[in-house]
């Protein structure tokens, strides 16, 4: 496996910054759990958007040590969103991880901040989803959004399907 990802493309324009950022994190939710459940941890990671428009950006970091841990690669898809949007009307998404390694063990360095604390947090958080659903457990800021927090950030309602009678 080179590497993984989770793109998606919106029913509506994300046109701030909060709305772009928590489809970025349900996708930066889905990836994680996925570098997780196949023990491997990355040491690059990529963002792309797509404007209503059709402009395609993307931006992309090689990491000093090697992750798996959500909060980690949420905050540098952070940063690396803020370097490339200008504000532009969005309509697809995506995070993708490469150069992956194994987890059979982690060279932590000085700076490294509550690694195993972290570690253990999104273990169990897994655990619980795999056991009891994607829903059970979401951060609160989806509460209110209609952004589902695991489901590559669509809308939660149903939207009628479209069909013609010939």
């Amino acid at each position: 496996m080179k590497g993984l990802g989770n793109s998606t493309t919106l029913s509506f324009d994300a046109e701030d910054r909060n709305t772009a950022h928590l489809v970025l994190l349900s996708l930066v939710e889905t990836v994680s759990a996925r570098l997780r459940q196949e023990h491997v941890r990355a040491r690059l990671i990529s963002i792309s958007f797509r404007t209503n428009e059709f402009l395609s950006y993307s931006h992309q970091r090689k990491v000093q040590e090697s992750t798996d841990c959500t909060d980690e690669i949420w905050e540098i898809t952070k940063e690396l969103f803020a370097e490339k949007w200008q504000g532009q009307p969005i309509r697809h998404m995506g995070v993708s991880v490469s150069d992956l390694c194994s987890d059979d063990f982690v060279q932590l360095s000085l700076f490294t901040k509550d690694y195993e604390r972290n570690r253990k947090l999104d273990q169990v958080v897994d655990s619980i989803r795999q056991r009891f659903g994607a829903g059970v457990i979401q951060r609160s800021s989806y509460l209110n959004s209609g952004l589902s927090p695991m489901t590559e950030g669509v809308p939660e309602e149903n939207y009628p399907t479209m069909s013609s009678i010939l």
